[in-house]
């Protein structure tokens, strides 16, 4: 266990026959979105169990592994089944043996001058590496695939996301005025440097996750749904959401993030006004970019300076800083990178950079971390699974029979798309992206090959 407190200890605990009995009270895809939100939301950070030869479980990847453990029991003939997507399996050979070959191309120190080197890798840590990216990648993909096969599911996910914003609203207004200390308060320490959480002369809130930034991404994709499943569905304690959907928005813009206000101003006319090819068009071409940004960056070919102009234009010097010093890690940790492309540089450090004082470059990006430490063929396969369904909603939009359920996947789509275009700048932070991959690639599957019935009836 991690060095954190007996009660974070004791919820982690408690999460584990919770989240297994979610599945027996509630459908399959319900126990998923459930287990997850109550898990990103309320859990603690940092806290984790520590298991020989295995990653560390804690509050992120708990939940679906309990999940597994409860369709296993009740209903194993929805998580049994082989995907069949057959790129999927691809890359999730990808995330299994890249990891073994980073530990077996990296079993020499690394020495530093003035330093301490940093110890090899055996198998033992190629085995960690291979079962650390199943868990944060392949296993939430698996879930969401499974678990959600029809337009309902996919709403239920997006709902949930809603929900569980709303709950958090009173939270983070407490946050906003007392500063981020709920974490501190019940679990006994703070999760993150709280020197980070001053913004526009108030404070920036965190909750119970991980950082501000982690916050903000969350309310995006909760802002962003109610435009995406309708002000049809029903209210949530007692406000419609025709009106809460503005809420969240207000509330979004109290939070102080200037990349998730940038996010969802955006989004918010593309949603709104915008049909279903294009949205998922317009997410296929963020999707291209994101995938295709380290080598942009690799090269030399990214305008990072005009990105900096624009930036300065737009929200300021100071905000412009920020982004200026994640250019600058990205390009000592991808120069160090690069030595090792392919299958990167493992764990322990090793890929950093170090200065003769022995302080480390800082690895902001969730892009410039799967590269550093599991190379192009760790990068390939995170991002892969997270993009690829990107494309294969963009190309089976207009296979869907019903209009609103292409509505509801090409804005689900967008969403997904703006998350993994904000892992470029930021960490993963909560797996939950995995998991919406996985299910606009199942729901999809299924709609595409579902006829509608007007055109059954017409062909006889």
């Amino acid at each position: 266990m991690d060095k954190t407190s007996l009660f974070s200890q004791i919820a982690l605990a408690l999460s584990v026959p919770v989240n297994i009995a979610l599945c027996f009270v509630v459908r399959p895809a319900q126990a998923a979105v459930f287990a997850v939100l109550a898990s990103e939301l309320f859990l603690p950070e940092l806290t984790t169990f520590k298991f020989p030869f295995m990653p560390p479980l804690d509050k992120h990847n708990i939940p679906y592994v309990c999940v597994m453990i409860g369709c296993l029991i009740r209903s194993p003939g929805r998580v049994t089944k082989i995907p069949k997507e057959r790129w999927f399996l691809v890359l999730t050979s990808f995330l299994v043996a890249g990891g073994v070959l980073t530990a077996l191309t990296n079993r020499d120190m690394v020495r530093r001058e003035f330093l301490t080197p940093l110890p090899g890798l055996s198998w033992n840590d190629g085995f960690y590496l291979a079962a650390s990216s199943l868990l944060t990648a392949g296993l939430p993909f698996f879930i969401g695939y499974s678990l959600f096969k029809k337009g309902a599911d996919l709403r239920t996910f997006l709902i949930g996301f809603s929900m569980g914003a709303f709950v958090y609203i009173p939270l983070e207004l407490w946050e906003m005025r007392m500063s981020p200390n709920l974490h501190h308060f019940i679990y006994g320490f703070f999760q993150d440097d709280f020197g980070d959480t001053r913004r526009w002369g108030g404070y920036r809130p965190m909750v119970f996750m991980r950082h501000g930034l982690a916050l903000a991404r969350f309310l995006v994709s909760a802002t962003l749904a109610p435009f995406v499943f309708g002000v049809r569905s029903r209210s949530f304690l007692g406000v419609p959401w025709k009106v809460g959907r503005w809420i969240l928005v207000v509330v979004l813009v109290l939070c102080k993030s200037t990349g998730a206000l940038i996010y969802t101003a955006l989004s918010l006319p593309l949603l709104i006004w915008s049909k279903p090819k294009r949205e998922t068009r317009i997410a296929f071409v963020m999707a291209v970019i994101v995938f295709s940004y380290p080598a942009l960056r690799l090269s030399g070919w990214f305008p990072t300076q005009e990105v900096l102009q624009i930036s300065n234009a737009a929200v300021g010097p100071v905000r412009t800083q920020s982004v200026e010093f994640r250019f600058q890690n990205e390009d000592k940790l991808a120069a160090h990178a690069r030595e090792r492309a392919l299958f990167g540089w493992g764990q322990y450090g090793r890929n950093f950079t170090y200065d003769r004082y022995g302080h480390s470059s800082i690895t902001d990006g969730y892009w410039i971390i799967e590269f550093g430490v599991l190379g192009v063929i760790g990068f390939v396969a995170a991002f892969g699974i997270l993009l690829v369904p990107i494309y294969l909603c963009h190309r089976r939009i207009d296979l869907i029979p019903d209009p609103e359920d292409r509505k509801l996947v090409a804005g689900a789509t967008l969403i997904l798309a703006i998350i993994a275009a904000d892992l470029l700048p930021n960490g993963l932070w909560g797996l939950y992206p995995y998991m919406l991959a996985g299910a606009l690639t199942g729901v999809t599957r299924e709609l595409a090959l579902t006829p509608a019935p007007e055109i059954a009836w017409e062909r006889v």
